[in-house]
This record gives C-alpha cells, sequence and structure tokens, in this order.
C-alpha cells in the first residue's frame, strides 16, 4: 500500500495477530541500541498537519522516539528521516510491519484509516490515529469492530479536548448548575486541499473535519449524548462539499438544546463555545485565549492556563496510556460517537428535517458481532 496523498474491505476483523510490541520489553531494530521505557513510533502521514506531529516527536515528547516515517513524496520523505535518524518507507504496509516500530500514529486521510487499523492491530502494533475515525459511521463503526478484540491501545486524537480553554471551561461547568444551552462554533478561512474536495476520500466537508471536533466536546463537555439533530449546510467556496453548516442538537439525558455552526468560508478566526445554566453561563474562545463566567451582569475571568500545543500533550497521553495500559483519553467509540453525530447532520441537512443520531450499540461494536 502506497502512502497517503497528503494535505477499504467490508468485514469484521477478529484479532488473531501476535501480542502487542509494547515499546518496553520489544527489541531492537538491527544495528540501533535499544533504550528502555521508549516507545518507538510509526508516522504515516507528513503533510501540514502530520509534520507536526513529526516536529513533536522528534523533539518534545517524553517517553517517545520517530523511528520510522512514511510519507508519498519520497524525495522530501527520505531527506527527513536521513536529517533525523528514521527510516523512510514508501509503503505504510512496510512501516507497519516493522519490527522496530512499536506504535503507529495515522494522519491520514480518513479513507485510509480502516485499512491502517487494521494492519495495525494484527501486527500488534498500538494506534493513534487522527480525526475523524473514518469517512463514515459505518467504516467508523467496523474500526472499532475491528480492534474491539486486540490487546493493543489504540486512540483517537480529537485534540481539542486538550486545549487550555476548553479544560478550564470543563473544570468550571458545575458552577453555572442545570444546563439548558450549550453552543459551540469554529470560523476560519477556507483550506484549499485537493483531497477536501473528493468525497470518496474525505467523506465529507466541514461537517466531518471541523464539526468533528465540536461534536467531541458537546460529550467531552456535557457527559451527555446526542440524540437528535437538525442540520442545514452551504457550499461558498468548496464546489463538492459542504464548507458552512448551522445544527441544533438535543441531549438524550437532559433534553437540554446545543447549537452547532462552522464556517470556512471567511477572512477570521473564532471558536467560542457558551455553557447556559440555570445559575449563569460559562463563555470562552479557544482561539483568542478567554474563559469567563458571568452571573447576574458581573463577569469574572477563569484565568485559563497558558496555551499549549494540544498534538503534543495527546502525544504525551497516548505514550502514558501505552506505559500502563489503560484506556487512552479518547477511546475509539468517543470517535465513533462523533462520526455518528456527523452522519446525522449529513442525513437532516438531506431530508431537510429532524433526525435520530443512529448510534451503535456495545453489543453491535462487540467483535463478535456479525454484520
Amino acid at each position: 500500500m502506497l502512502a497517503p496523498a497528503e494535505g477499504t474491505p467490508i468485514g469484521i476483523q477478529k484479532f488473531e495477530g501476535p501480542a502487542p510490541s509494547a515499546g518496553l520489553e520489544a527489541g531492537p531494530w538491527p544495528g540501533e541500541d535499544r533504550v528502555a521505557d521508549v516507545l518507538r513510533f510509526g508516522l504515516i502521514g507528513m503533510g501540514a498537519h502530520g509534520s507536526r506531529y513529526a516536529a513533536h516527536l522528534a523533539q518534545d515528547v517524553p517517553g517517545a522516539r520517530l523511528a520510522a516515517v512514511c510519507r508519498r513524496d519520497r524525495a522530501a520523505g527520505e531527506a527527513w528521516a536521513a536529517a533525523h535518524g528514521a527510516r523512510f518507507y514508501e509503503d505504510y504496509d512496510g512501516l507497519i510491519a516493522d519490527p522496530g516500530v512499536d506504535a503507529v500514529a495515522a494522519v491520514t486521510t480518513p479513507d485510509l484509516h480502516l485499512d491502517i487499523a487494521r494492519k495495525a492491530a494484527s501486527r500488534g502494533k498500538h494506534l493513534l490515529i487522527e480525526k475523524p475515525l473514518s469517512v463514515n459511521a459505518m467504516e467508523a463503526a467496523r474500526l472499532a469492530r475491528a480492534v474491539a478484540g486486540s490487546p493493543v491501545t489504540v486512540m483517537v486524537a480529537q485534540t481539542l479536548r486538550w486545549n487550555s480553554v476548553v479544560r478550564a471551561l470543563r473544570e468550571h461547568a458545575n458552577e453555572v448548575g442545570t444546563l439548558h444551552v450549550l453552543r459551540l462554533s469554529q470560523r476560519m478561512e477556507g483550506q484549499p486541499h485537493p483531497w477536501q474536495r473528493d468525497e470518496a476520500v474525505a467523506g465529507g466537508g466541514n461537517i466531518l473535519h471541523t464539526g468533528i471536533h465540536l461534536f467531541d466536546l458537546v460529550r467531552h463537555l456535557t457527559g451527555d449524548e446526542v440524540e437528535a439533530v437538525s442540520c442545514e449546510t452551504r457550499r461558498v467556496h468548496n464546489p463538492a462539499l459542504e464548507d458552512v453548516f448551522a445544527a441544533v442538537m438535543r441531549l438524550a439525558g437532559s433534553g437540554a438544546l446545543v447549537l452547532v455552526d462552522s464556517s470556512k468560508a471567511t477572512r477570521s478566526r473564532s471558536a467560542r463555545i457558551e455553557l447556559v445554566g440555570e445559575g449563569g453561563q460559562l463563555v470562552g474562545d479557544h482561539v483568542h485565549g478567554y474563559a469567563r463566567r458571568i452571573t447576574g451582569y458581573e463577569i469574572v475571568d477563569l484565568a485559563p492556563a497558558a496555551p499549549v500545543h494540544t498534538v503534543r500533550e495527546a502525544l504525551s497521553d497516548f505514550v502514558a496510556a501505552v506505559s500502563r495500559g489503560g484506556p487512552p483519553p479518547v477511546t475509539v467509540e468517543d470517535g465513533l460517537r462523533a462520526v455518528e453525530i456527523a452522519e446525522a447532520c449529513y442525513r437532516s441537512a438531506a431530508s431537510r428535517g429532524p433526525v435520530a443520531v443512529e448510534r451503535a450499540s456495545p453489543e453491535a461494536l462487540d467483535v463478535r458481532a456479525e454484520f
């Protein structure tokens, strides 16, 4: 399999591969010294976002080392690998099979995620996979089943969870009492990567690639599930897929309303979050770096921590999860639930009416389940 472009089979795969390469006991690659307690990463994808992973893994993630990279641009990939003491693969099958790789970070277009996950699990490689989990809910559920019986750690990189403003709002959420309304928005300029205009590769537009962050935060901030969605979309600059959407949602447990919108058709950036409860409001913007509580006419600064590199923080917590053997901060099920919300948005927009979110049951995600 060639490396992914920068910028899958059907069926259940029961895990029958080797035990995971934990990064603590596995032997060295021939010719290299094995460093104890270091997780050796293979990185698939070195586009704009993948390059961030590469930089952090090469510099500032304790307990991690970048051992191998995969990139379609062979000359650039080989040059980067040579400069950083890593092995280069033009084919991600070879990288996954590399005995000197303990964990795979997949920063690729989502159409490749299912194939990468199946192969990583069968080789006993831990997996950090970029959002969205897959191109649609069916493929995401297949991915969840493919890794369900594997002893490896699999985490979805919903990196906004590590944002300092998001963390501050979550820590103070109980201060506003019973939640009635949650609002999340993200506005930015368009991103003209060619693959983002190809539905077969991208799976969708703004809903699946930016909205997916917001859908994950709905669950992360409330601990609740979305049960119903009404959504509308527009195409402004992207002729093939939506670059603007707005949705109204209802939470299953509390009945609270959620408003989510995003635009990739503006020469500006903002990312606002508002939690409106019985006892007050929390308001913040994770682009502009503020978080505040409003009670009556009083506004109190919540003083969020200094900004962090969220990719680095996600990588660090993934390494910690592999080391301790516990569940990662963002599970495969978390990734699946966000994709299910995205899919409900698309169904609502197509039908021009509200729809229920169709969630796979825990039994359906069991490795023994049948299609």
